[in-house]
């Protein structure tokens, strides 16, 4: 157990350190927002986490894997969502100010709404469901106990929160921030076209 929990620990380490839709959502709250956007947007991520962890323990994702129907609703929303988190991005203060030499304000976001969009750009993630679908096939058996079980998902979730609150302090320390301006508003334009890049992407994802 003991080897399954250090195992589980590094995949999911190294999977949420992955340019992701994550990443780009955190990335760009954290950036042109505030700090406590991106913390109420990592907060959002690891709650669509912990639903993923569910119903992995219950079975579920076996259920949505196989149903063709399913999944592809799954991948169908999710990639919309994707495409018009990139689309406001692209038309964002920062986006639309990328020839002009005025500094821009960072815009305000509300703690909801930065919630929302981390748990809806998990949550909507068909890769997100195969990830964890195969993490628990092949680390977590079937005769592993319950109470292991949800250790392994406590240990997820919190493994994902603390990589992208790291994240967020890392992007919103003032001396990053200095040198991150200098470029900001063409990473507003790079972070738009990357969601929209993941959106369209995901549409290309196999059952």
């Amino acid at each position: 157990m003991i080897t399954q929990f250090f195992s589980i620990a590094l995949i999911t380490l190294l999977g949420a350190m992955l340019p992701g839709p994550d990443f780009a959502i955190v990335t760009q709250n954290a950036l042109f927002h505030s700090r406590r956007a991106g913390y109420f947007t990592s907060l959002g991520v690891g709650t669509a986490i912990l639903i993923h962890m569910t119903y992995c323990v219950l079975g579920l994702a076996l259920v949505i894997s196989n149903s063709l129907l399913l999944f592809n609703l799954i991948k169908y929303v999710g990639a919309l969502y994707l495409i018009y988190l990139g689309i406001n991005a692209l038309f964002s203060k920062q986006a639309k100010k990328i020839f002009s030499n005025e500094k821009v304000k960072k815009t305000q976001m509300s703690r909801l709404t930065a919630f929302k969009q981390g748990f809806l750009c998990n949550l909507l993630n068909p890769k997100a469901t195969l990830f964890f679908l195969s993490l628990f096939t092949v680390i977590i058996k079937p005769n592993t106990p319950i109470h292991w079980e949800i250790v392994y998902a406590a240990e997820i979730f919190m493994i994902a929160i603390a990589w992208f609150c790291v994240l967020t302090i890392i992007l919103s320390h003032p001396n990053i921030k200095k040198v991150l301006e200098k470029a900001e508003k063409y990473i507003a334009k790079l972070l738009g076209l990357s969601l929209i890049t993941f959106g369209i992407a995901l549409t290309f994802v196999k059952h």
